[in-house]
C-alpha cells in the first residue's frame, strides 16, 4: 500500500478480513445532514445505527473528524489523511483516539493484529447487550453511544412529523380540524415519512420510488399496509405535494432504527384520546432489551422450530423488533440470509393490537428490521378481549412479551364483553391478558411482561398469581417508580419467568428496585441500587402477595425491638370540619381571634423548616362544626406533629415538628402525644426525623400519604435515660444553632453548624437500633441524591459518591467533626504502645482507631476504580494497536 494516496475506501480488504461480509461493507453510505462515509461495516441486515460496527472517512486525523459521524452510530471510526489512519472511541459527547497513528504501509498489520476484537458479531453485541452482559463489554465500545443516536433521531422524525403536520393543516386552512381530519393528516405525513425511510434502506418497490410524486407514494405505501389507497381531492393533492417536498429533502435515514419509530409512535402519534381509551403507554427501548436480554439464554434453549413469539396489544411492536432480531441472531449463518429468514420470521412473529395507526408502525418497524425482504408479518387488529385471540395464540407461543394496558376495565366494557361471550374474570385489564395468555403456554416457554405495581398484591388477582408460582420458575422481579413511561404515572413492575411443569422447592427469584433518582443509571447499565435474591416458595402464601418491602432485612433486624411507637405515645389523625355544604357555606378559618374561636394548626406547609411550626389559624371547634374529631380537637397538651401528606416524592417523606402549647390540628397532620412524662417531645422528634423512621415509612407506604396505622406499627428502641437525655441536649442545640444563625449579629465561629448536629442526632438514633455496620450503610444509602426537607443546608447524602465501605454513621463523625479529638486520642495510645504500657482493651482501641485514620483518607479522597479499570483497558488496546 503506498504511503501517499491512502485513502479509507482502500481499507475495504483489511476490515473484511475481520469478518465481514463483502455485501455487508457499504462504499459512500450518506448519513444525516448529507454527509458521507467512504466505508461503513455492519454486522448483519438491517444496515442501521444498531448493526453498523465501523466506518472509515477521510479527512484530518482530528476528533472533529471522527466526531461528524456520531449520528452514524459507529463505535469505531478510521479517519485517513493520505498518509496515516487513526482509529477513535465514539461516545454520546466525546470522541477519543485509540493509540497512535498508522502508516499507511502498517495498516495491514494493524489489521491482523486487532481482527478478532474487530469482528462484527463481537462490536454488535458490545453496543448492544453489553449494557445488559458486561463480560460483552469492550473498552472502546461505548455502550451510551446508540441509545442517544436513536433518541435524537427519534426527535428529529417527531419534529419532522408534527412541523409537517402542522404546515399541512395550514396549507388546507382547517383552522380547528376535526378528529376524522386530524387523523387523516397524521397518517398522510407519516405515510411520506415512511416513504422516505423505505426509500433511503432501499427497500424493494420504494427505492427507485420518485418521494415528489405523492400519487405513486401514496398508492405504494397503501399496497405496502394491504389497505385501500387513499383518494384525495386537487387542493389536498397540493398541500401534500408541498409537504413531500420537505419529507423528501429530509437528510437521509439510511442510519434510522426502528427504535426511533418507537419514539415517534409515543411522542407524535398518540393522541390524548387514544392513549386514554387504550391505556397506550410505549415501551421504552432501553426496557425492551433489557427483558429480551433477560430471556435470551432461555429462548436460545429453546428449539429453534419452536420460537414463536407473541406480543398482545403490541402497539409499535417493540418487543416484537427485539425479539425478531434475537431470533435472527441465533440462525446459523447459511439460515440467516435474507431469502432464509423471510418465511422463518414471518412464522414465528405474532401481535395483536387495538389501534389501526399503531398497526401500521408495527408493520413498517418489522419491516424495517428485516430488510430487504417484504411485508407479511402476523399482525391481527382489534379488540383481543372481545375473542379468543389470546388463548389461541399463546397455546403456539414459546416466547411472550407484553406490556398490556394498566386501567381496570369499565363498568360499561365488562357488560359489553360479558354479553359478547367473552367474560372478564378479572377487574384490571393486565390481569384479564395473564389470565388468559399464561396458563395457555407450552411447557418450557418463558415470558416477559410489563404490569402495573397493584397486580403484585391485589386480592381480585391472587389465584392468577398463585397458579403463575406453581406453574413458572420467575427469574425476576423488577419494580420502577412511576416515571418510566412518558404519559403514564403508574408504578410499575416486570415479571420475567419460564413454565416448568416439575416442581422445586428451592426456585430463587432476583428481586430488583430502581428508584426514581435512579432510572438513568439502569437505562445507561442496568443498575438497580437494590437487589437482592429471594425464595419463590415465601410468595405462597394466602395473599401470593409478589412484594418485597425495600430495606426488608433492616426490618427484619428491629422486629425484636421492645416497643412500637404507639406503645411510647398515643398516635392519631386531626379533626376533619363538617363540609362546606353542611355548613351551609359558612366560613369556618379565620386569621383573627375571636369570641368562640381558639387558635388551630390548618395547613401543614410543604417548605416548613424542622425548627419551625405552622401559622395559626382561628375556627370555632364546636360539635355541630366537626364531621370527625380524630386526635386532632385536645388541646393544651404538648405534643409532636408530622405531616399526613407526603412532603416528598423521595425517601424524606416525614417532618416532625415540636408544639408545646398544644394546638388543635386539622386532618392535615398525624399527632404524637407521649403516654410517660419521662418521654421527652425531643426524644420523638428525632425517632421521627431520622432516616429510620423516613425509610420505614417510604418503604411501607409507597406513593401513599403517611397513615398513622402504619406509622404506629414503627419499632423503637427502648432508650436508657443518659440516651433519652443525649438526643433531647442534641436536639435542643439543633433549635439553638437555629437561632442563633438568625441573629442579627451571628458569627459562624461562634455556633456549632445546624448541619454538624443534624448529623450527630441521626447518629445518636442509629445508635439505639444497633444495627449491623452493613445495614446501616444500605439503609443510608437510600436517601443518596435526594435532599432533606425541612433545612437550611445543603443534606443530600450521607457518604461521598465513590465511598463503597460499610460503616457506621458515629465512624464517618469521629473521623470528620470529631478527628482532632479521635487524633490526639490515638497519638496518645500510640505513645504508650512505644513505651510499653498500653493495655489489651487500649490496643484494641488503638487498632480501632488505627482503622478510623485509614478511613478519613478513603472517605475525604476517593478514587472509582471502574474509571481506573476501563483507562487501563483502553490504554493496553492503544500500546498494543
Amino acid at each position: 500500500m503506498a504511503a501517499t494516496g491512502f485513502n479509507a475506501s482502500q481499507l475495504r480488504p483489511h476490515i473484511e478480513r475481520c469478518g465481514y461480509r463483502h455485501s455487508f461493507v457499504l462504499p459512500n453510505v450518506e448519513f444525516a445532514g448529507g454527509a458521507k462515509v467512504a466505508l461503513a461495516a455492519f454486522a448483519h441486515p438491517p444496515f442501521d445505527a444498531r448493526s453498523v460496527c465501523i466506518v472509515a472517512i477521510d479527512g484530518p486525523i482530528h476528533s472533529d473528524t471522527a466526531g461528524a459521524c456520531r449520528k452514524t452510530g459507529a463505535p469505531i471510526v478510521l479517519t485517513c489523511d493520505q498518509s496515516q489512519m487513526q482509529w477513535w472511541k465514539l461516545g454520546p459527547v466525546d470522541v477519543r483516539p485509540v493509540g497512535n497513528p498508522v502508516d499507511a504501509e502498517n495498516a495491514a498489520t494493524f489489521f491482523q493484529q486487532n481482527a478478532s476484537i474487530f469482528a462484527p458479531r463481537k462490536i454488535y453485541r458490545a453496543k448492544t447487550w453489553a449494557r445488559f452482559d458486561k463480560q460483552l463489554r469492550l473498552p472502546f465500545v461505548d455502550v451510551n453511544l446508540l441509545p442517544v443516536v436513536e433518541r435524537d433521531t427519534g426527535m428529529a422524525l417527531k419534529e419532522l412529523v408534527e412541523g409537517e403536520y402542522t404546515r399541512l393543516q395550514q396549507l388546507l386552512g382547517w383552522s380547528d380540524p376535526d378528529a376524522s381530519q386530524g387523523h387523516w393528516m397524521l397518517q398522510t405525513v407519516f405515510w411520506l415519512v415512511s416513504a422516505k425511510m423505505l426509500h433511503d434502506k432501499g427497500v424493494e418497490t420504494f427505492s427507485d420510488l420518485d418521494l415528489h410524486d405523492v400519487t405513486a407514494v401514496l398508492d405504494r405505501v397503501a399496497q405496502h399496509h394491504s389497505v385501500p389507497a387513499t383518494r384525495v381531492n386537487r387542493r389536498q393533492l397540493a398541500a401534500i405535494a408541498d409537504v413531500a417536498s420537505t419529507v423528501a429533502g429530509h437528510p437521509n435515514l439510511q442510519f434510522a432504527t426502528t427504535e426511533a419509530l418507537a419514539f415517534v409512535y409515543e411522542n407524535a402519534m398518540i393522541t390524548k384520546a387514544i392513549r386514554d381509551e387504550l391505556g397506550t403507554h410505549s415501551t421504552p427501548t432501553y426496557l425492551v432489551d433489557y427483558v429480551v436480554g433477560r430471556l435470551a439464554p432461555w429462548i436460545e434453549q429453546i428449539d429453534p422450530k419452536k420460537r414463536n413469539v407473541f406480543e398482545p396489544a403490541c402497539g409499535h411492536a417493540g418487543f416484537l423488533g427485539a425479539a425478531m432480531r434475537l431470533l435472527t441472531e441465533l440462525l446459523p449463518d447459511e439460515k440467516s440470509t435474507a431469502s432464509n429468514r423471510r418465511a422463518y420470521l414471518r412464522s414465528r412473529i405474532h401481535g395483536c393490537e387495538k389501534d389501526p395507526f399503531a398497526l401500521e408502525i408495527a408493520r413498517l418497524s418489522l419491516t424495517l428490521a428485516d430488510i430487504p425482504n417484504p411485508d407479511g408479518w402476523d399482525l391481527s387488529p382489534g379488540d383481543m378481549f372481545e375473542t379468543a385471540i389470546l388463548e389461541q395464540k399463546s397455546r403456539s407461543a414459546s416466547i411472550l412479551l407484553a406490556n398490556p394496558p394498566f386501567m381496570n376495565f369499565t363498568a360499561d366494557e365488562r357488560e359489553q364483553y360479558r354479553s359478547g361471550g367473552s367474560e372478564c374474570r378479572y377487574h384490571n385489564k393486565t390481569a384479564e391478558m395473564l389470565r388468559r395468555t399464561l396458563p395457555h403456554l407450552p411447557d418450557g416457554s418463558c415470558f416477559g411482561v410489563v404490569v402495573p405495581q397493584g397486580f403484585l398484591h391485589s386480592r381480585n388477582a391472587a389465584d392468577l398469581r398463585r397458579e403463575v408460582l406453581t406453574q413458572y420458575e420467575i427469574d425476576e422481579i423488577l419494580l420502577f417508580p412511576d416515571k418510566v413511561f412518558a404519559f403514564s404515572d403508574m408504578e410499575s413492575a416486570v415479571l420475567i419467568g419460564r413454565k416448568c411443569s416439575h416442581e422445586s422447592g428451592n426456585r430463587q427469584v432476583r428481586y430488583r428496585r430502581v428508584r426514581e433518582r435512579t432510572i438513568g443509571g439502569f437505562r445507561e447499565s442496568y443498575i438497580a441500587p437494590s437487589e437482592r435474591t429471594v425464595p419463590q416458595s415465601r410468595f405462597l402464601t394466602d395473599e401470593c402477595d409478589l412484594r418485597v418491602p425495600e430495606l426488608e432485612e433492616v426490618w427484619n433486624s428491629i422486629a425484636s425491638l421492645p416497643h412500637q411507637l404507639c406503645d411510647l405515645a398515643d398516635v392519631g389523625r386531626g379533626f376533619s370540619p363538617r363540609s362546606d355544604e353542611l355548613r351551609a357555606g359558612a366560613q369556618f378559618y379565620f386569621d383573627k381571634r375571636a369570641k368562640g374561636r381558639v387558635p388551630v394548626y390548618h395547613v401543614f406547609p410543604g417548605g416548613i423548616g424542622l425548627h419551625g411550626l405552622p401559622q395559626e389559624e382561628w375556627a370555632d371547634l364546636s360539635d355541630e362544626n366537626i364531621d370527625r374529631p380524630r386526635w386532632g380537637l385536645t388541646r393544651g397538651v404538648p405534643q409532636v406533629l408530622f405531616n399526613y401528606a407526603t412532603t416528598s416524592r423521595g425517601p424524606w417523606r416525614l417532618k416532625a415538628l415540636i408544639d408545646r402549647e398544644g394546638h388543635a390540628v386539622t386532618k392535615s397532620f398525624v399527632v404524637l402525644r407521649p403516654k410517660s412524662p419521662e418521654l421527652p417531645l425531643e426524644f420523638l422528634w428525632a425517632v421521627l426525623n431520622s432516616p429510620v423512621a423516613n425509610s420505614y415509612a417510604y418503604s411501607h407506604l409507597g406513593k401513599r400519604d403517611n397513615l398513622e396505622g402504619t406509622m404506629r406499627r414503627f419499632r423503637v428502641p427502648d432508650p436508657s435515660s443518659s440516651e433519652i437525655r443525649k438526643i433531647a441536649k442534641l436536639v435542643a442545640q439543633y433549635f439553638a444553632s437555629i437561632e442563633a444563625q438568625e441573629a442579627p449579629l451571628f458569627r459562624k465561629q461562634d455556633a456549632t453548624s445546624p448541619q454538624e448536629v443534624l448529623l450527630r442526632i441521626d447518629a445518636a438514633v442509629l445508635d439505639l437500633y444497633d444495627l449491623p455496620a452493613n445495614l446501616e450503610r444500605e439503609l443510608l444509602d437510600l436517601f443518596a441524591d435526594w435532599e432533606r426537607g425541612g433545612v437550611r443546608f445543603t443534606f443530600d447524602r450521607y457518604f461521598p459518591k465513590q465511598f463503597q465501605q460499610s460503616i457506621p454513621l458515629r465512624d464517618v463523625i469521629a473521623v470528620t467533626y470529631d478527628w482532632p479529638k479521635t487524633n490526639r486520642r490515638r497519638g496518645h495510645l500510640i505513645a504508650r504502645e512505644v513505651e510499653g504500657t498500653i493495655t489489651e482493651q487500649e490496643a484494641d482501641e488503638l487498632n480501632r482507631l488505627q482503622g478510623l485514620a485509614d478511613l478519613r483518607t478513603d472517605l475525604l479522597d476517593p478514587f472509582n476504580l471502574e474509571d481506573l479499570e476501563q483507562l487501563h483497558a483502553e490504554i493496553t488496546i492503544g500500546t498494543n494497536g
